[in-house]
């Protein structure tokens, strides 16, 4: 039997515990005169670029993203975000990668 969406959020297992202890504040609080919005453009490009290469590669959206995001001091930072299926469809690309690479060598 499934638990309802407040019998989960009810406090009885430790995932608010497991979150908060994880939080790492010098990788989200602002610090002030920081520009994060530069960073964030750079890394936004980059997340576009690659998120039209995986695309061409036939990797589904909805299966693997590249994420625009910043550091603790603004500077930019890509994230890759997706499910199994993206992530093998990943593998499989940098298999490839690897062995027209070593065929080219």
């Amino acid at each position: 039997m499934s638990r309802g969406v407040e019998a989960q959020l009810d406090g009885d297992d430790d995932f608010g515990a497991e979150l908060a202890a994880s939080l790492d504040p010098d990788s989200w609080v602002w610090l002030p005169g920081v520009d994060y919005a530069a960073g964030w453009r750079v890394a936004r490009r980059e997340a576009d670029e690659l998120n039209a290469l995986l695309a061409a590669c036939g990797v589904k959206r909805t299966q693997l993203r590249a994420v625009a995001d910043t550091h603790a001091l603004g500077g930019p930072v890509v994230r890759l975000e997706g499910v199994a299926e993206g992530w093998l469809s990943l593998k499989e690309l940098l298999c490839l990668a690897a062995y027209v690479r070593r065929e080219l060598a």
